[in-house]
């Protein structure tokens, strides 16, 4: 089985900037993305869960597989959409089978 080098794009943000991430995911070109809810976590601020907080300050994980190049230029993008909030961006080497999907 032959496999194909990408990276993948993890982004953890309020849910109210994910128009914002999705727009620039679209206008980078990539071939889709997928949205997961988040529910409960823990960072350098502590714990949290999606229950305590307003369906306005819930979070979401945005992902996207692309080639290398243009994820590079979606994570930092996104980085400086995230500049003044809340996030995490995750890079990371992932290797596909159906290459013409992404």
């Amino acid at each position: 089985m032959e496999t194909h080098r990408k990276k993948k794009l993890e982004i953890v943000v309020e849910a109210a900037l994910l128009p914002r991430l999705t727009a620039l995911v679209r206008a980078e070109g990539a071939s889709g993305f997928t949205v997961l809810p988040t529910l409960v976590g823990e960072g350098h601020s502590g714990e949290w869960s999606s229950a305590a907080l307003s369906p306005a300050l819930s979070t979401r994980m945005l992902v996207v597989v692309a080639e290398a190049a243009r994820a590079e230029r979606i994570a930092a993008a996104a980085h400086e959409i995230l500049a003044d909030y809340a996030g995490i961006i995750l890079l990371s080497d992932v290797e596909v089978i159906r290459e013409d999907h992404f």
